[in-house]
């Protein structure tokens, strides 16, 4: 269930109480960064996302190794994880966009983010009123199966990477198959699941308090912050798991 993998992130968050209170200072420096400025320049934008992906794969890293509260990360892990996470999260978000985007040609429907189309309801609404109900229905479930298809694979490659920090692992595609074969597609699609319903619990819950001002800035790193464990940590677990297995 969602609840636990929320349970077990926050856990992790809190496993180490000094650490976590700087973590969240960073976060929050951040959150009243883009909510001052409106949004970021695409260098610094480039930086936090290099920033993001490098503590990301250390945190996935650490728990495959059993770690349970978040851990350290020297500079030159950071860029090093950072660089090789931005070369795997553009080639499978590149084929994402790419998709989304010819399914949005065929069905004539403008080329979307899927956030922004389930949290702006209006927006939403109107692309519904102006399409046939069937199609609209259609173009959303194609663009779910997408967005979950791509990251399917793409977690693995990630948990690969932070495993061993060599990028080429990241693309040996029939090694991904085969530790998905190993975990049992049913059995990685249920674990992968919970993770994407408990993601989309927190930006549900971010949306509700967009308007709120501090109380706004005040979820949004709290949010921000779980949604980011859950991802990195439910992955390091799932392949930590299967890393036992094999061992057995």
């Amino acid at each position: 269930m969602p609840n636990e993998m929320l349970k077990g992130s926050v856990r992790y968050l809190l496993g180490n109480k000094t650490f976590f209170i700087y973590v969240f200072a960073q976060f929050l420096l951040f959150e009243c960064i883009t909510n001052k400025v409106g949004g970021l320049l695409k260098t610094t934008s480039l930086i936090v996302l290099l920033v993001v992906l490098g503590y990301g794969l250390k945190v996935t890293q650490d728990v495959i190794g059993g770690g349970t509260s978040l851990p350290k990360i020297k500079f030159n892990e950071l860029v090093n994880f950072g660089l090789k996470g931005i070369v795997v999260y553009t080639f499978y978000l590149t084929i994402q966009a790419s998709l989304l985007g010819l399914i949005s040609l065929l069905m004539n429907f403008p080329e979307f983010d899927l956030e922004e189309l389930i949290l702006d309801l209006h927006e939403t609404m109107t692309l519904f009123y102006g399409h046939d109900p069937v199609t609209f229905i259609l173009f959303i479930l194609l663009g779910l199966l997408v967005v979950y298809g791509t990251i399917f694979f793409m977690e693995i490659a990630l948990a690969l990477l932070a495993d061993g920090g060599k990028l080429r692992d990241a693309f040996d595609f029939p090694r991904i198959k085969s530790i998905i074969d190993s975990i049992g597609w049913k059995e990685y699609s249920a674990d992968y699941t919970k993770i994407v319903a408990s993601v989309v619990i927190l930006v549900f819950i971010n949306g509700l308090f967009k308007s709120y001002g501090l109380i706004s800035i005040l979820v949004g790193v709290i949010t921000d912050m779980l949604a980011f464990i859950v991802e990195y940590r439910g992955i390091g677990k799932i392949y930590g798991e299967y890393k036992e297995s094999v061992k057995d």
